[in-house]
C-alpha cells in the first residue's frame, strides 16, 4: 500500500457489507493543543444540519466526527476518541461513570503536524495510550486522566505500507501496538512494544502471522496472570477471504513470540472476521463476525491462558435475522458485555449480550443498546469502569460513513439496563 493512496484507506468490512470511510480533509496544520478551527470553518460546521429532533433538546452540532470511535477506562474516567474533521484528525472527550461529559469542547489528541485517523486506545495504569494511522505509519501520544496530552506525538512504526485497524493493549510497563503491513501479495500482522514513558522498543520485524498470506484486523489484550499478551486476527491461510479463520498468538512482555505464526481459534465454514479479545482472569474470550450460516452472525470462543481453545466449534452469541457484525467486548467479574452492529430490523443499530466466563450467553436474543436517537447507529466499542459498561458508537441520519456523523455513548449496567436514553452526544455542543 503506497503512501500516496494511504489517506484513502479506511474500508471497514461489516461481514458481507463493505463500507468505505473517508479521511478528514486536509486543513492548515498548527501546533499546540488549542482548538485552531478558523471562524469560517466554525460557521460552516455550526450550519450543519441538526439531524436529531429538536424536541430532544439537543443544541446545534459541534464540529462533526468521521468514523470509528474507541473507548477505554482509567483513572476514574472513560476516554472516548475518534477521527475528526478538525486539524490533527484525532479528538476525544472524557466521561465520568455517572454520565457527565467532562470535555464539552473536546480534546485535541493529535497535537502533531501529520493528520491521523482510525484511533485505538489503551490504559497502562497511569496514562491513556492513544494510537492511530497516519501518513507516517503509526503514531501515538499519551494522555493523562485529567485530559492533559503529554506530547510530543511520536512515531511507533515508520512505513508507507501499514494498514489498520491499529489497536493497543497495555501492561503496567509495556503497551503492545498491533497493525497490518500490506504488500502487493500479502498482509502480515505486526506488533511494536512501547514503554510506559513512550519509548519505542522494537525496531526489527515483529511478525505474528504466517506469510506469504493475507491477515487482517488484529486485536490484543493483556493477561496480568501470565504476564503475556494475546493477539487475535482474521487469517486467510491461502484459502481466500470467503474462508478466512480466526487465529491467535501469545507475546511476552519482553517481545518473545510463544506460538510461532499463530494457532487457529475458529476454522468454521465460511468467513470469520473482525475479532476482538479480552482476558477475564480465568480465560481469554474471543468474539468475531461469522458467516458459517450464510449470514453474518456473532460467535465467540474461550481460550485458556496456555492457548488451548475450549470452544473449537464456537459459541453462538447472536444469530438473529439480518446481519450482525463488528463485535467488541469488555469484561468485569464473571461476565463480558459483547456489543455489535445489528441489522435485524433493517437500519443499523447497536445491540449487545452478556457472556459468562463459563461460556453461557445470558441474552441469547440480545438486547438493544442504541435506541434510535439517530436513524442509523453503528460501529460500537465498549469499556468497563466505575460500575458500568460504556458503549460508544457512530450515529447518522442516512447510513453513509463517507459523510460526517456523530459519536454517541451510553452506559449499560450488569443487569443489561441501558442508562442513557437518549444517548449522550459526545460530538456536539452542550
Amino acid at each position: 500500500m503506497k503512501r500516496e493512496v494511504k489517506a484513502g484507506i479506511a474500508g471497514l468490512v461489516f461481514g458481507s457489507m463493505l463500507v468505505g470511510c473517508g479521511v478528514a480533509p486536509e486543513q492548515e496544520e498548527l501546533g499546540g493543543v488549542e482548538d485552531v478551527t478558523t471562524e469560517s470553518e466554525a460557521e460552516a460546521q455550526m450550519s450543519a444540519e441538526n439531524v436529531l429532533e429538536e424536541s430532544r433538546g439537543y443544541a446545534k452540532p459541534a464540529p462533526l466526527a468521521r468514523f470509528l470511535p474507541a473507548v477505554e477506562y482509567g483513572g476514574g474516567k472513560f476516554l472516548a476518541v475518534w477521527t475528526d474533521v478538525r486539524t490533527g484528525g484525532i479528538y476525544g472527550t472524557r466521561v465520568k461513570p455517572d454520565g457527565t461529559v467532562l470535555d464539552k469542547d473536546d480534546i485535541r489528541i493529535n497535537i502533531g503536524d501529520v493528520e491521523g485517523f482510525r484511533p485505538g486506545i489503551g490504559f497502562n495504569g497511569t496514562h491513556f495510550f492513544v494510537v492511530w494511522e497516519s501518513l507516517n505509519g503509526v503514531d501515538a501520544v499519551r494522555v493523562k486522566p485529567d485530559g492533559t496530552v503529554v506530547g510530543p506525538v511520536f512515531n511507533v512504526i515508520s512505513t508507507d505500507e501499514s494498514f489498520g485497524p491499529v489497536r493497543v493493549a497495555c501492561s503496567p510497563k509495556i503497551c503492545l501496538v498491533t497493525y497490518t503491513i500490506s504488500g502487493d501479495d500479502e498482509r502480515v500482522i505486526y506488533f511494536t512494544r512501547v514503554t510506559k514513558d513512550g519509548v519505542v522498543l522494537d525496531t526489527a520485524d515483529q511478525t505474528l502471522s504466517a506469510f506469504p498470506n493475507f491477515a487482517n484486523d488484529a486485536s490484543p489484550t493483556w493477561n496480568n496472570k501470565t504476564k503475556e499478551f494475546l493477539v487475535v486476527w482474521s487469517d486467510e491461510h491461502g484459502q481466500g477471504p470467503e474462508n478466512a479463520d480466526i487465529y491467535g498468538n501469545r507475546v511476552k512482555e519482553d517481545g518473545t513470540i510463544l506460538d510461532g505464526t499463530g494457532f487457529p481459534i475458529s476454522q468454521a465454514e465460511g468467513a470469520q472476521t473482525t475479532p476482538d479479545v479480552e482476558w477475564t482472569h480465568k480465560n481469554y474470550q474471543v468474539v468475531w463476525t461469522d458467516e458459517r450460516n450464510g449470514n453474518p452472525d456473532i460467535f465467540g470462543a474461550r481460550v485458556s491462558k496456555t492457548g488451548m481453545v475450549k470452544d473449537p466449534d464456537g459459541i453462538p452469541i447472536s444469530t438473529a435475522a439480518g446481519a450482525q457484525a463488528e463485535p467488541r467486548l469488555a469484561h468485569h467479574n464473571d461476565k463480558s458485555l459483547v456489543v455489535w452492529d445489528d441489522r435485524r430490523d433493517g437500519p443499523h443499530a447497536v445491540w449487545g449480550a452478556r457472556w459468562g466466563e463459563n461460556g453461557d450467553v445470558w441474552d441469547p436474543s440480545g438486547f438493544p443498546i442504541s435506541t434510535g436517537d439517530l436513524p442509523q447507529e453503528y460501529l460500537p466499542d465498549v469499556a468497563y469502569g466505575g460500575g458500568k459498561f460504556f458503549v460508544v458508537y457512530s450515529g447518522q441520519e442516512t447510513f453513509d460513513p463517507l459523510e460526517p456523523h456523530f459519536i454517541l455513548g451510553t452506559r449499560v449496567t450488569h443487569q443489561a439496563q441501558v442508562k442513557d436514553v437518549p444517548a449522550l452526544p459526545l460530538t456536539r455542543q452542550r
